[in-house]
């Protein structure tokens, strides 16, 4: 039987428009009024994730940063997983090298870097995943996103390293996707103990190697006295693959990148129609 049902959020519990369907909603309280746990398990940090579940009126387990933090239904940190400050420091100077924006998930909320290039790069990377937008539109998403987070902008990124402020997860981003392909290479040539994936082929994700959605759901799991046989896991790009190969019983959307499809054990339906909802009817055979 299943026990629980742990899904990505963006390119699968969340639409194109970065919305949770009504049908999807409508599955997870189904789900839940049959007794089974429901956990989203993003990249994203807290903050990113608890408008979504406020809007919906939606409470349910979170799995943060990449598997860097688990909290409870509450928001309660429960577990974490932090970079070990000798390593941040390599992937900072590669990424002040390259030029790039960085942007840090911490313990006492998220920090960017604000340079002009940082903010054209954001400007950029919104405008790519919301192309019908204007510029004035996309100007006023990005503040409302950054406000919604409590971003905090920071001049100097080395200082955290002489701070009591733990990092969870760094991200950058570039629309040269050969260079942050190259990047990621010398990421994880240079650093052993360090993750290092992506959401989208013009992003890094680095985290704790500990700290991997399927590492840390499967200790949770444990904790909570469920089998792995008795777990779903949705899920659409790299940084999901942990999931996939932690458990069986995996459906990668339809609009999943090959390498989730070719591990997975079923496909479902597109972030666009319902997927994650005809997933979850289909393992609880409702």
């Amino acid at each position: 039987m299943i026990k629980l049902i742990a899904s990505d959020m963006d390119g699968t519990l969340l639409n194109d428009d970065h919305m949770i369907s009504e049908e999807n909603l409508k599955a997870i309280r189904k789900a839940q009024e049959m007794g089974r746990h429901f956990t989203i398990v993003t990249g994203r940090d807290y903050g990113a994730v608890k408008s979504y579940l406020e809007e919906c009126n939606l409470k349910c387990e979170c799995i943060l940063s990449n598997g860097a933090e688990y909290r409870d239904v509450n928001g309660n940190v429960i577990e974490s997983v932090y970079m070990n400050k000798e390593s941040v420091k390599i992937v900072f100077d590669m990424l002040n090298e390259a030029g790039l924006c960085i942007q840090l998930m911490t313990n006492k909320g998220s920090y960017i870097t604000n340079k002009e290039s940082d903010k054209k790069a954001i400007f950029d990377r919104f405008k790519l995943f919301n192309p019908k937008m204007t510029e004035e539109e996309v100007k006023k998403f990005i503040e409302k996103f950054h406000k919604e987070r409590g971003m905090q902008e920071i001049d100097n990124i080395y200082e955290i390293l002489e701070s009591n402020v733990e990092i969870l997860k760094i991200v950058t981003f570039d629309k040269d996707e050969k260079l942050i392909a190259r990047l990621k290479d010398k990421l994880r040539e240079s650093t052993s103990d360090l993750a290092v994936a992506s959401t989208f082929s013009n992003d890094i994700e680095i985290s704790d190697i500990e700290a991997q959605k399927g590492v840390i759901l499967a200790k949770t799991i444990k904790k909570m006295g469920i089998d792995k046989s008795e777990v779903i896991v949705l899920g659409d790009s790299f940084n999901d693959y942990s999931m996939f190969t932690e458990f069986e019983n995996s459906y990668a959307m339809e609009n999943a990148i090959p390498e989730i499809k070719k591990i997975a054990k079923y496909i479902t339906d597109t972030n666009n129609n319902d997927g994650v909802a005809k997933a979850i009817y289909k393992a609880l055979e409702v």
